[in-house]
């Protein structure tokens, strides 16, 4: 677990590197805020500030890795050596694939990437609600707190739906539930479990996860009444609403644009040969 004195280091640094590089960096608060391995998160710190940060994010065998340094260390090898460490740490683990984010905007984040022989892989969407009406058409279909009975099916659409290894969702399913149960939801039609959708509260914002419905229910109309009421709900807690789509899947782009959300932002993803 991080301590609540290292995340505010965090919180603070990535508001000094968003400023000054005019980015959005993607650093996962949901998984920061739950951290249970202490080899995930790289510091370094100078005269008690903290300069320089990278963070890894394990889904199974596939983990994400981001990273950044204050503009007033920057030229001085900070990432390498991060970098180097978190390299290191993966060695002991069974890692399959790395993926190195970088800010869609971040010319010199790409740069780097390309000069590490890192490879573009896909491009991911950050897109908010704009506050818009909203409608719930069918008391067909409903929400409800994921339990452990629900680990297979959602295995099943991650692996349908998102193309995840099944290994990988099955390890990732399991500590999810375990570290934050309450956000995570199974969507019902008519008795039947045809989809899930995930819902994390940080810092005043929400942020939508995961969101699935199985393919051969798709198309009636279950994913947008889903989330509506997902969305419906939040927007009492607050406007500031967010979810995350890759960039090739317009299904899924249409589906968000007409419920009201719009881009704001990109990340792009880049493979690092292990």
């Amino acid at each position: 677990m991080l301590t609540s004195k290292k995340l505010e280091d965090i919180k603070i640094l990535q508001g000094i590197c968003e400023k000054h590089d005019q980015i959005n960096l993607k650093l996962n608060w949901d998984m920061l805020n739950n951290r249970t391995d202490s080899l995930d998160d790289f510091f370094h710190y100078h005269e008690n500030q903290l300069v320089g940060f990278l963070g890894l994010y394990g889904f199974g065998e596939t983990y994400e890795l981001c990273g950044m340094v204050h503009p007033d260390f920057r030229g001085k090898s900070l990432f390498p050596a991060l970098f180097e460490e978190a390299i290191l740490s993966l060695k002991s683990r069974p890692v399959q694939k790395l993926l190195l984010n970088s800010p869609g905007t971040s010319t010199s984040g790409k740069a780097l990437l390309e000069k590490m022989k890192a490879v573009y892989d896909f491009t991911e969407f950050e897109m908010k609600w704009k506050k818009s009406q909203l409608m719930t058409t069918s008391s067909d279909v409903q929400l409800r707190t994921a339990s452990e009975k629900d680990i297979g099916t959602i295995i099943d659409l991650d692996e349908k739906c998102f193309q995840v290894v099944r290994s990988d969702a099955e390890s990732y399913t399991r500590r999810l539930l375990e570290e934050s149960g309450e956000g995570n939801m199974m969507i019902d039609h008519r008795n039947e479990t045809v989809g899930k959708i995930r819902v994390e509260r940080t810092n005043g914002q929400s942020f939508i996860y995961g969101f699935a419905i199985l393919p051969s229910y798709q198309g009636r109309g279950i994913g947008r009444n889903a989330l509506s009421q997902v969305v419906l709900k939040e927007s009492k807690y607050t406007n500031d609403i967010f979810l995350d789509v890759v960039a090739n899947n317009s299904h899924a782009l249409k589906l968000y644009e007409s419920s009201g959300f719009q881009t704001f932002y990109s990340q792009d993803y880049y493979r690092f040969p292990l």
